[in-house]
């Protein structure tokens, strides 16, 4: 059922209550005028009269009873007016005929119920009421003549008058006019009426519209738009607000801009109009969700303006931080950009002669018979030539893209591989122990090389990390939803002092390192490789109880668009051949 049937059937109600209860305080009326007579005037009416006058009132207030009490539905349809209608008169027939009969002050209720009748049934239905008052006041002129009614008269009550033809036409011909001038007026009324309440209805529904238009276009941006007055207090909050912020309009309802997002008083300056479009500016403020994550939000201010006075502003904001990730990405593609530019060129500047120097100082300790003190000199220049080498295929494996055939490797045979590797390596730490827990079906497409470099990498740190010894904890398992392991995470763990919160936003960062001997690159080409992969890398570190790497690499990698990594190879290629 709509609204606007309901409203219909609570007005039906209300018409019938209203009807009953004017009824009542018409007999009620009637009946004090009675009892007064009767008391104050003794003898002046009638037993007969007095018995006919009580019971006619009681059946009144019977009807009206009866009316009240209909169930709900009865009390709804029209034929219940159309019936009380008829009954009203037919007793206010009875009350002319108990008053005087043509000479009673009472047949002015005939125009009463002339008159609801017209609001609640329509100019049809007021017309009828008035032909049927006409019906029942001219029976009552030709009855009364005949004396049928005398024995109800007295002349204590009503005086005589004498009941000439033009006496009677005169009374005839006025109330019948009264009762058909006042039905056509009530309904012309009652037409204006409607047809107001019909245009008024047609504004309200174009202006329900427009404002549910208006509504629509905030709600479905996607920009954050909230309304504040002077004192700063929130009055609106889109949908996009909600999103962003993580707050529904309930929660920031009144409450103050600054509570919801610190720092935003800045952008509402009280400066003038002329003033604010010279100063008008984005502001990025760092704020926090309702969830605790950090955002940067950019904000921007207008004026709230109604009949060219300012009652509050219009706030409108994004959250930026998606851009600003994007914008850290783009530096560190710079960076990559530049590493492989710098790799390129030691490339070619520094093998060559490397390799010269190499060869030249294998020959001369072949031929040569050094003393213990020039051996160590010689041992000195090969390790340096060594660590230049390392640097140099460093670089070349930080700044290439994944040049390395991709085939289904299995993960868990290079982790034993690695380990195997450690174990006879000088880098080994005796005192470390080493905790393995491999899972079955670790199978990634990836290039063995460079995951192997990988894992390598991150476990030389971890077993570095812990010079006075520690637990290396080494774990590899399928990684999925709903029972689907569509990749495989490793999680490469130790109990060293963990890793300074000041730094471990920076440790990605090529060259970045806070040991004597590092060159900064091993856990940017861990990264490198794993992200060429399509694969993810994160760190989580407390101090003084280790840190922990976890790799997750997708088992199906999409192929790599051409990009910067092309780019890098063409300007390596461009530069070993100069």
């Amino acid at each position: 059922m709509t609204g606007t049937q309901l409203f219909e059937q609570d007005q039906a109600e209300r018409n019938t209550r209203w009807i009953v209860f004017s009824r009542l305080a018409v007999v009620s009326y009637f009946l004090g005028v009675t009892v007064f007579l009767q008391f104050r005037a003794v003898g002046t009416l009638s037993a007969e009269y007095l018995w006919i006058s009580y019971s006619f009132i009681s059946v009144i207030y019977g009807f009206s009873i009866f009316c009240l009490v209909l169930p709900a539905t009865a009390r709804r349809r029209p034929l219940n007016i159309i019936g009380q209608s008829v009954s009203d008169v037919i007793f206010v027939t009875g009350i002319v005929l108990l008053t005087g009969g043509i000479d009673s002050v009472y047949s002015v209720l005939y125009s009463l119920v002339i008159i609801y009748s017209t609001l609640f049934l329509g100019r049809r239905g007021g017309l009828s009421i008035a032909a049927l008052s006409t019906v029942c006041y001219v029976a009552i002129v030709h009855v009364q003549p005949s004396g049928i009614f005398e024995f109800l008269y007295d002349e204590g009550i009503v005086p005589g008058v004498e009941l000439t033809r033009g006496y009677i036409l005169t009374r005839v011909t006025t109330h019948v006019a009264s009762f058909f001038i006042m039905a056509l007026l009530t309904s012309f009324v009652v037409e204006q009426e409607r047809k107001t309440q019909r245009l008024l209805a047609e504004k309200a529904t174009a202006f329900d519209r427009l404002d549910l238009l208006h509504r629509s276009i905030i709600e479905s941006v996607d920009t954050g738009i909230l309304t504040v007055n002077l004192e700063g207090h929130i009055r609106s909050f889109n949908r996009a607000a909600e999103e962003i912020s993580g707050f529904t309009f309930g929660e920031v309802f009144d409450r103050s801009v600054e509570e919801i997002f610190p720092g935003v008083s800045d952008v509402l300056s009280p400066a003038g109009s002329e003033e604010r479009k010279r100063q008008r500016k984005r502001l990025e403020i760092l704020v926090r969700k309702k969830s605790g994550a950090d955002m940067v939000l950019g904000i921007s201010d207008s004026p709230l303006v109604e009949q060219g006075v300012k009652i509050g502003s219009i706030l409108i904001f994004q959250d930026l931080t998606p851009f600003k990730e994007m914008e850290r990405e783009g530096e560190k593609n710079k960076q990559l950009a530049f590493i492989g530019q710098m790799a390129a060129g030691l490339a070619h500047e520094l093998r060559t002669p490397l390799q010269s120097l190499s060869g030249s100082i294998q020959i001369l300790r072949r031929d040569l018979r050094l003393a213990p003190s020039d051996e160590r000199l010689m041992q000195v220049i090969l390790r340096a030539k060594d660590q230049m080498e390392g640097l140099v295929r460093n670089f070349l494996l930080m700044a290439r893209s994944n040049l390395g055939r991709r085939a289904e490797t299995d993960v868990g045979e290079l982790v034993k591989d690695v380990i195997e590797s450690l174990a006879v390596g000088s880098e080994w730490n005796p005192r470390v122990e080493l905790r393995e827990d491999l899972g079955q079906d670790l199978r990634v497409m990836g290039d063995p090389a460079e995951l192997r470099q990988v894992l390598w990498n991150l476990m030389i740190n971890a077993i570095q990390s812990m010079p006075e010894g520690g637990t290396l904890s080494v774990t590899a398992r399928p990684d999925g939803d709903n029972g689907e392991a569509r990749a495989v995470r490793v999680e490469i763990g130790d109990t060293g002092p963990g890793i300074d919160p000041v730094h471990i936003e920076k440790i990605w960062e090529p060259f970045y390192t806070t040991r004597e001997k590092g060159s900064g690159l091993g856990l940017a080409i861990v990264r490198r490789i794993v992200e060429s992969h399509g694969g993810a890398v994160e760190v989580q570190s407390e101090a003084m109880r280790g840190s922990r790497f976890r790799v997750r690499l997708p088992r199906h990698v999409p192929e790599e668009p051409a990009g910067q990594g092309e780019r890098i190879e063409h300007e390596a290629a461009a530069a070993a051949g100069r």
